[in-house]
């Protein structure tokens, strides 16, 4: 079996457009262009989307965006009426759910993150056409540890991790055959658009000669954007002509608001206005045009999208040594733990030296070679006749 002239149906469960969203609908800008797919789109958080999900979908190829309700899918191990009652709205939701994915009779199911994989098992049993669908565990998500899920998991062709610890996180959780785990790292979806630095600094108000720091990532708990503002206000002590930009979108929970405004608070009490950019809803590539050094810590990865994005612009990259980060940088020295002094060395010495921040970028530029879109699909075919 391979994806040639198929029927796919992606299930993502937000609108909002992260990491495992672009790499969703990344997938289905090569399903469309390169393999002559069909693809459509199940949201099962909401109907809601932010513009720019919603754009890039059409610029991917996706065909419709579907949505049948308030997802509803859980039964627990208790002799309760209210579960009886979850029993039977969860039946429910996966008639609805039957019923309204029936006539678009796809082939292949490809989930990202939990729920949609739980979702997606469902689909697999209750589609005829479907013929393949798999777990795909990425890094932080979590688990509802109910009936529903267990009878997914166990039951599902495979489960497919971007990471080693991600199938370490998954197996501390449920005991599964070995041979339907899989490991296949991620590619970069991300269009690379070379952008004039000198113009966007203007137009995000960057002063031109500094050097510009950047995380890009969730505003999320897990996120230790704490950690690197406060190595940053000790980087200004000795270094004058440096900036720092955080990116991510505010909008995805109350918490990412939340956190949003936390940071803006934070940087107005140590009196950095004008050192600091806290941004939400901006192109992601205009900032990786503006950026001179790239940094993730962060208390939790799978195989960082962001990070392969820093690799994709030229960037050196300072991040926490997950698994994932280890498998992209391989034995690179700023592969840090999430301590102070590890990151305020390193990020010490790339701004201090531009042909450092140089080399670094050109190793990583070729280093990223190797996650291209060909190769994962070819593996992701591989991992499905195996299976089948």
């Amino acid at each position: 079996m391979d994806f040639y002239n198929k029927k796919i149906l992606l299930v993502i469960h937000t609108g909002c457009l992260g990491g495992a969203e672009r790499q969703g609908l990344g997938i289905s800008k090569v399903l469309t262009g390169d393999y002559n797919c069909t693809v459509n789109l199940l949201l099962t958080f909401s109907e809601e989307m932010s513009s720019e999900f919603e754009n890039y979908a059409k610029e991917c190829g996706v065909q419709n965006i579907l949505h049948f309700g308030s997802p509803y899918l859980i039964f627990k191990r208790e002799f309760t009426y209210k579960n009886l009652k979850r029993f039977i709205w969860s039946i429910k939701y996966l008639l609805k759910l039957r019923k309204g994915l029936f006539p678009y009779q796809p082939d292949i199911i490809i989930p990202f993150l939990n729920f949609p994989s739980k979702v997606s098992y469902y689909l697999y049993k209750l589609l005829p056409s479907a013929k393949f669908t798999f777990w795909h565990q990425l890094g932080l998500d979590s688990n509802s540890l109910d009936i529903f899920e267990s009878i997914a998991v166990n039951n599902i062709p495979c489960v497919i991790g971007n990471a080693t610890n991600c199938l370490n996180m998954f197996k501390t959780i449920y005991k599964i055959n070995p041979k339907k785990l899989n490991v296949l790292p991620q590619y970069v979806s991300l269009e690379y658009i070379k952008d004039d630095k000198k113009t966007l600094r203007s137009q995000y108000e960057i002063p031109q000669n500094a050097t510009v720091i950047g995380m890009v990532a969730h505003y999320r708990p897990e996120k230790k954007y704490e950690l690197l503002l406060d190595v940053f206000e000790k980087l200004t002590e000795k270094h004058n002509n440096i900036y720092l930009i955080f990116l991510g979108n505010k909008n995805s929970t109350i918490v990412t608001q939340s956190k949003f405004n936390y940071l803006k608070e934070k940087v107005k009490e140590k009196g950095l206005r004008f050192k600091i950019s806290i941004l939400s809803e901006v192109k992601v590539q205009d900032v990786l045009n503006i950026l001179d050094i790239g940094v993730l810590v962060s208390e939790i990865e799978g195989m960082p999208n962001v990070v392969m994005e820093y690799m994709l612009y030229g960037l050196p990259v300072v991040t926490t040594n997950h698994p994932g980060c280890i498998e992209l940088l391989k034995d690179s020295v700023f592969l840090i733990e999430n301590d102070e002094q590890q990151l305020y060395d390193s990020l010490n010495q790339l701004i201090i030296s531009e042909s450092l921040r140089k080399i670094e970028g050109d190793i990583n530029t070729e280093k990223i070679k190797a996650y291209d879109m060909a190769s994962y699909m070819k593996k992701l075919e591989i991992i499905m006749n195996k299976t089948l």
